[in-house]
């Protein structure tokens, strides 16, 4: 058997590893080699006794292609998104790229993957419909990529393997009416989204305003259909201080990547009480809140979330690799949180996941785990050990 590691550079400024190994002479004996190579093995997936039918069996490599790698949310995805292609004994490479938020290094990146002949590539789209030409020359180039979470038009099989997504307008529409309820119809509003067009912050937008129907005290501020962020804890420190600067009374605030509207202490550096707010799953919501609760009661904030979704890499990572490999995804992705509940977010075969409902404060229902920082999500998918090191930068 052979093996070597090699660093270099796909594309643009940012290095990237990438490992390589020679396929292993037992498919459950050990995790894959490559996946060994990553931060000790930390990622890697328990052996199973049958091999997964998502993985094929042509050996191929796997590629992650981001636009923007650079917060917890996606350092988390990227150990997920090791932990499921390990799963695959065939898989004999794992590469990551970080397109830093710049939509022609994201665009380079894929051709770069392309031109390298991997066969497997994931793809979050951050730019969009921009980054859609690179993806559609990538399929043409025969390599089996899947776009996920963001739309960026064309057509499955023409443009691209499969697009595997979430219904985000169904969030918004979870958000906004525990808003109403916990404001009694009555409040002012604001939305932080991520870059500009997305479609994830657009189809929340949708999702919130549908709520808000009927409920004629529930005011939007701020810009619509939604604060640009994209996604950058920095940035939301700035947006959520420019919106306390301009409006004397906020109520209510949602967020996709919601950890900073905590983080950031805006609101107690300009002695604003702490508004209600809907957004994804962080450690941070549930140990503050119960932190606070402790010390002053009067002075909790309340709040609710759905999951974060980092283990919606999974469902990509299947669909790329059984249409590289000749597998099949037959089987339901089913998520355990850190208490152990376990959720089915997916059917057999279905390319878009169904998410579930994780803190609701009101029902004194709240996720918080000690061991873990406050970017953690608590329905990750992950081991506490996991989770840990990919917030380190164990990537």
């Amino acid at each position: 058997m052979t093996s070597k590691r090699k660093y270099g550079l796909l594309s643009g400024a940012a290095t990237v590893a990438v490992v390589t190994i020679g396929m292993m002479s037992s498919a459950v004996a050990a995790p894959p080699e490559w996946c060994s190579k990553i931060a000790g093995g930390i990622y890697c997936a328990q052996p199973e006794a049958k091999v997964p039918d998502f993985c094929g069996t042509k050996k191929i490599a796997v590629a992650l292609a981001d636009g923007f790698a650079d917060n917890g949310w996606r350092q988390q995805t990227t150990a997920v998104g090791i932990n499921e292609a390990s799963r695959c004994p065939n898989v004999i490479s794992w590469t990551h790229t970080d397109g830093q938020g710049n939509t022609q290094k994201a665009i380079s990146d894929i051709q770069g993957l392309a031109a390298k002949g991997v066969e497997a590539i994931v793809v979050f789209p951050d730019g969009g419909p921009a980054i859609l030409p690179a993806i559609r020359d990538a399929f043409k180039h025969g390599s089996s990529i899947v776009p996920y979470r963001v739309k960026v038009g064309g057509k499955e099989g023409v443009d691209y393997t499969a697009y595997v997504g979430t219904d985000f307008k169904n969030d918004g529409v979870e958000w906004g009416k525990w808003m109403v309820d916990a404001l009694h119809g009555e409040g002012t509003v604001a939305y932080l989204g991520g870059p500009p067009g997305v479609s994830e912050s657009i189809e929340k937008s949708e999702g919130l305003k549908e709520s808000f129907k009927g409920h004629a005290g529930m005011k939007w501020i701020g810009q619509d259909p939604y604060e640009v962020t994209n996604w950058d804890p920095s940035q939301m420190a700035k947006v959520i201080s420019a919106l306390i600067a301009k409006y004397p009374k906020i109520n209510g605030i949602f967020a996709d990547l919601s950890g900073p509207i905590l983080t950031s202490g805006a609101f107690p550096r300009s002695n604003r009480d702490i508004p209600f707010i809907g957004g994804e799953d962080a450690n941070v919501f549930g140990c503050t809140w119960q932190k606070m609760r402790d010390e002053n009661p009067s002075k909790v904030f309340q709040f609710t979330t759905s999951s974060a979704e980092q283990w919606n890499i999974r469902l990509a990572i299947q669909w790329a690799i059984a249409g590289a490999a000749g597998g099949k995804v037959d089987e339901p992705l089913v998520i355990t949180d850190t208490k152990g509940v376990k959720h089915t977010v997916a059917n057999p075969g279905d390319k878009n996941v169904k998410n579930f409902v994780m803190d609701d404060s009101l029902k004194g229902e709240i996720y918080c785990l000690k061991e873990l920082p406050e970017s953690a999500g608590n329905g990750t998918s992950l081991t506490i050990e996991q989770t840990l090191a990919s917030l380190k930068g164990g990537l």
